[in-house]
């Protein structure tokens, strides 16, 4: 039983939270307790926070996790959703430690939080009550948020990622696991959308979703789904439940400080001449660099801030700092995020805010782009800054003085605003239309103060209005839409575009990622037409060390397109684009003008991956491994002239991401700043290959442990893998054939830990692989029955933990009881038994072989000749969709009978289309009774039933009600198979 707890615990709590048990302990602010106050007493959040920069929005999160613990009856995921990318690594950093400090916590108010926060979904003493993710790239696999749906869990995100799962087309998501994060987004879910100008259409879609196509009252289910705004630049929306400051606020010591902090600001026109844009940027940074260095002769002056609008201005500037020998920082959205976190945590120091500020520190600069904006904790001494619409100036000023100490010292804080004279004699911006000429004429009439009490008292709302950011709208959302995007097998022809829902009907990029790989070589890649022999060497070299969002850079899709063109023709040039969604530069001329060749790439999808050769076979929300060598970073930031080979963060990103210990040895791959010894093995000794690697490790290791200056994780990791026991396996993998001049063949080495090092990274549980064409490969034999009983004991679990009571409940735990019968095809038994013809009597639901042994799968596929493309899933319909038994004992056997089709992702409505030469006889025992169909069930045609019923659950259950138990099914399906692993 756990101690009560009270909305006046709150403070109490957020000082525990964020405080080390002294006397200088953070206090809430006012608005924060007035927040929490409220919605304790109603149980329902304000449509908006109105606060401005500097008020602490972010903890929105800290009272959204205090009031679920306080009520129990508040949604169990918490979505913060904001459009800059360093702002979504910040709050994740929030989250991050929320969850540390609730995990330690032993006693007093945060043990009282997470023992609450635990009962939720019974879990024991040593687990975490709360979980976090950042969604900041979209790889397949990597999918530790969506393990629980009934684990409170705190997920921050842009809003393409968070949008586009939302509306079951996930950006980098598999068509197989878009229901599930469908579900788990539009079921169950507080949204806190911060800086929301920046994010209009996406809260319009909500708006919808939330009043028209939540889950129809009759189907019993749920209904925790709201919407909360936070801005300090409110658009003309108008809300009938808005939380402002009051004067509590405004007298509060920090917060007054911060309010009345004054940033000056004076404007400089850059003249330029002739018409090449590339020209102008150029001019724009070398008067930047100047000013910025002007700033830094002040007194008091010590960081100072270059903010500008395209991603190729900010590198320039950067390089020019470096030419004169001035500290410079290059922080864009267009970055790897490891390399992103190594960059603040270097820096802290000297941009967080509170830091104590050093008269004597060396100059340094944060150039930067767009990325910046909207609620970074940064704070800078001053700022030079590209003109832009005036909302977003305001948001560029809130990282000057931003706790109010350079005014509060008496050297508040001084800085300049830029524009070419080509950019305010242009009528329409690419980016920001007409605003930024407009804002630039009303700058120049006055001497302007961007501090916030300053500002708000001098601007007019009209004013302000007319030099923002245009207002984008979404279309308006309909039934029929969203009856196109429920279909995610296969998607229709006529698919509409979720970008214009997210980011409203105007110029605007999608976008993928890129993930470059050292031990991808560009000979690896085959001639256009021969992809498939590619496929059997590159997915399993890519798969023992599999793509994670760490390492992924997300770029516009015509970028990377312009960019692989250049690599593939040998020339570079310098690609042009802002930071921001409403950036469609090169989009118009993508469908006529796209370039045909590109350099070739691995577009990852795990087993079903592809190599692209063309431009036209990229698209959004892909995912690209390319070759280290092609370059494309230069201060880890996206360059595309760069040619210089690009650090592999494939280690990294294991140990990190997934506490995963792997360690990939050829003599051309980097392994931090450490050369390689020469492996003695001969790769043919298949028997012996992994003690000898074992043991040359372990001689490797010895060496090393005194170096000083090696990678701290690269250590972790060579320690732990020198441990016979804790080696999984050791691949040889040929990555380069030998040569026509006889060269011999490239082998490389790749070393795993059998399970998670928790000494690695923070705790992510694995989770069982997802894909259906993996998902039966567990490392480790469970029978059927074993795993039938699992899967409705799992079902049950979550349901009930989630909400959800009989008669869906019940039905649910029915579908995890028969869902996996089909596997009783004799050919698939085989392909479990590795290939074996089996012996056992027993049927098995779960092979030996892991997910991760590409090639032992193909060998067990091959040999046991189950016909490409079937699905298991329509096999157990066969097996009981007639029973009258088990028809009677559902309450909606149309739910038990889609559920157990869907469980992998098909059957929405249709499912693959595949051909059996060799019909067999299934049959199966459950519960004393006999149940049998023929492997020519028939259920492939369209007339079968299986599209039929799906569209009835549809109107039964609503599209996001119906994703919602597909997805409480299959992840229990997932939680059983964990539980089994070795």
């Amino acid at each position: 039983m756990t101690d009560s707890l009270t909305a006046e615990d709150f403070p109490k709590f957020f000082q525990a939270l964020h405080g080390t048990g002294d006397d200088e302990d953070p206090d809430p602010f006012p608005w924060q307790r007035r927040l929490v106050r409220r919605v304790a007493g109603t149980g329902t959040w304000p449509e908006l926070l109105d606060l401005p920069t500097g008020s602490g929005k972010t903890a929105a999160l800290d009272a959204a996790v205090f009031l679920l613990a306080l009520r129990g009856d508040q949604p169990r995921r918490i979505v913060f959703v904001v459009d800059r990318r360093i702002v979504v690594h910040q709050a994740a950093d929030r989250a991050r430690h929320i969850k540390k400090r609730l995990r330690e916590a032993r006693e007093g108010v945060l043990f009282t939080v997470a023992q609450r926060l635990r009962d939720l979904a019974n879990l024991g003493d040593e687990q975490p009550p709360l979980e976090y993710a950042e969604l900041r790239g979209g790889i397949v696999r990597d999918n530790e948020w969506a393990r629980r749906p009934d684990v409170v869990t705190v997920i921050v995100s842009t809003v393409d990622q968070v949008g586009s799962r939302l509306l079951f087309r996930g950006y980098g998501v598999s068509s197989g696991m878009r229901p599930v994060h469908a579900g788990l987004l539009g079921n169950d879910v507080l949204y806190l959308l911060d800086e929301v100008h920046l994010a209009r259409p996406f809260a319009d879609t909500l708006a919808a979703i939330h009043r028209y196509y939540r889950p129809p009252e009759a189907a019993r289910l749920p209904d925790r789904f709201s919407v909360v705004e936070l801005s300090a630049t409110p658009s003309g929306h108008v809300r009938d439940d808005v939380l402002h400051l009051v004067d509590d606020d405004y007298k509060h010591d920090v917060l007054a400080r911060r309010l009345n902090a004054s940033k000056r600001a004076r404007v400089k026109l850059v003249k330029v001449s002739g018409s090449d844009p590339a020209k102008h940027r150029a001019e724009l940074a070398a008067a930047a660099v100047g000013e910025a260095r002007a700033l830094l002769d002040r007194e008091g002056v010590r960081t100072v801030g270059v903010v500008v609008n395209r991603v190729d201005t900010a590198a320039r500037v950067y390089r020019l700092l470096g030419e004169q020998g001035i500290g410079a920082v290059l922080l864009t959205g267009r970055m790897r995020p490891l390399d992103r976190d190594r960059l603040l945590k270097e820096h802290e120091d000297r941009l967080r805010t509170g830091r104590t500020r050093d008269d004597d520190a060396a100059p340094l600069v944060l150039v930067a782009t767009q990325a910046v904006e909207a609620g970074a904790d940064i704070d800078l001494d001053g700022l030079v800054t590209e003109c832009a619409p005036l909302d977003v100036l305001v948001q560029r000023f809130g990282r000057v003085d931003r706790d109010g100490r350079c005014t509060e010292r008496g050297n508040p804080a001084a800085s300049v605003i830029l524009a070419t004279s080509a950019d305010v004699a242009t009528a329409e911006d690419r980016v920001y239309g007409d605003r930024l000429r407009l804002t630039w004429a009303w700058l120049r009439e006055r001497p302007l103060d961007f501090g916030i009490n300053a500002f708000r008292s001098a601007i007019d709302v009209k004013t302000r209005t007319d030099l923002s950011t245009p207002p984008s709208e979404a279309p308006y959302l309909m039934p029929s839409h969203l009856d196109r995007w429920v279909q995610t097998s296969a998607t229709p022809d006529a698919d509409p575009d979720p970008a214009h829902w997210l980011h409203g009907v105007q110029p605007g990029s999608p976008e993928v990622n890129v993930v470059w790989r050292a031990d991808v070589l560009p000979g690896a890649f085959p001639e256009p037409g021969a992809a498939g022999n590619a496929i059997e060497k590159l997915v399993p070299l890519v798969s023992l060390c599999p793509p994670g969002s760490g390492e992924a850079m997300s770029l516009p899709l015509w970028a990377v397109r312009a960019w692989l063109a250049d690599v593939q023709s040998g020339t570079r040039a310098v690609v042009s684009f802002s930071d921001t969604a409403l950036d469609g530069a090169g989009d118009a001329d993508a469908p006529g003008g796209a370039p045909a060749g590109v350099a070739p790439a691995l577009n990852w999808r795990g087993d079903t991956s592809t190599v692209v050769s063309a431009a036209n076979d990229i698209h959004a929300g892909d995912t690209l491994v390319v070759p280290a060598t092609y370059g494309g970073i230069r201060a880890s930031n996206w360059d595309p002239i760069a040619r210089e080979t690009v650090p592999d963060l494939g280690m990294r990103v294991q140990a990190d991401q997934r506490a995963r210990a792997v360690l990939r040895l050829y003599e051309e791959l980097p392994v931090g700043d450490l050369t390689i010894p020469p492996t003695p093995v001969d790769p043919d000794q298949d028997d012996e290959v992994r003690d000898i690697v074992i043991d040359w490790l372990g001689e490797w290791a010895s060496r090393i442990d005194g170096l000083t200056d090696t990678d701290p994780l690269l250590l972790k990791v060579i320690n732990a893998l020198r441990n016979p026991k804790t080696v999984s396996d050791v691949d040889v993998v040929e990555i380069a054939p030998s040569g026509p001049d006889g060269q011999p063949p490239k082998w490389m080495f790749v070393i795993r830990s059998r399970r998670r090092v928790p000494a690695l990274g923070p705790r992510y549980e694995p989770s069982a692989d997802s894909e259906p064409a993996t998902s039966s490969f567990l490392g480790a034999k469970v029978a059927l029955h074993q795993h039938l009983c699992d899967v409705e004991r799992w079902t049950r679990r979550l349901g009930e933990a989630c909400g959800l009571r009989d008669p869906v409940l019940a039905d649910l735990a029915l579908a995890g009881r028969l869902h996996d019968l089909g596997k009783v095809d004799p050919r698939f038994q085989r392909i479990l038994r590795a290939g074996e013809v089996g012996a056992e009597s027993e049927p098995l639901a779960k092979s030996v072989l892991t997910a991760a042994n590409y090639r032992a799968r193909r060998r067990a596929e091959r040999a046991a000749r189950y016909p490409a493309r079937t699905r298991h899933e329509l096999a157990s319909v066969a097996l009981v969709e007639h029973d009258q038994q088990l028809r009677e004992t559902a309450n909606d056997w149309d739910l038990v009978l889609h559920l157990i089709a869907s469980h992998h992702g098909y059957a929405r409505p249709v499912v693959p289309v595949s051909v059996d030469t060799d019909p067999q006889r299934l049959r199966v025992e459950l519960d004393g009774r006999v149940l049998e169909a023929g492997s020519d069930h028939g259920l492939l045609r369209l007339d079968s039933g299986v599209p039929q019923r799906f569209w009835r659950c549809v109107r039964r259950y609503g599209w996001f009600g119906l994703a919602w138990l597909e997805a409480v099914l299959r992840l229990a399906d997932h939680r059983a198979s964990e539980e089994r692993s070795a």
